[in-house]
């Protein structure tokens, strides 16, 4: 495999673009759908969700929708200090993610991914605001 952070890198700007096209079926490409695994703790209020069903549905309604959060609608991700912790078909990818119209207060995310029949994918994702200093 490519140098591993490269990889990843690349695996998660994809991810991103999927989510900026609104692309509701490449964005299920990231996910165990065969298992509905997938634990996603939001930096928003009432968006985490416990299997992967409950979370297509919320990120359809914000695709369709849009929220009351921010510029309410997908927003172009700046990624910096991005880390990959990896062994064997397990990773977990560390980063600060800021929203393009507005980077404070930046987004600690955390990804585990798993590969599972020959791809990569999204078990768990972990946001949350950077804290107030």
């Amino acid at each position: 495999m490519e140098d591993i952070k490269e990889y990843f890198l690349k695996y998660l700007n994809e991810y991103n673009q999927s989510w900026c096209d609104k692309d509701i079926e490449k964005l299920k490409t990231f996910y165990d759908i065969d298992d509905n695994r997938l634990i996603y703790y939001d930096n928003h209020k009432n968006n985490d969700t416990y299997t992967l069903g409950e979370h297509i549905a919320l990120v359809s309604d914000f695709l369709t929708n849009g929220k009351k959060t921010e510029s309410g609608q997908v927003e172009e991700l700046i990624i910096e200090n991005f880390n990959v912790f990896s062994k064997g078909d397990t990773a977990c990818l560390c980063f600060i993610a800021k929203y393009k119209s507005f980077p404070k207060p930046f987004v600690r995310t955390t990804m585990y991914v798993e590969k599972i029949k020959d791809q990569w994918k999204v078990l768990h994702v972990h946001c949350s605001f950077e804290p107030e200093k």
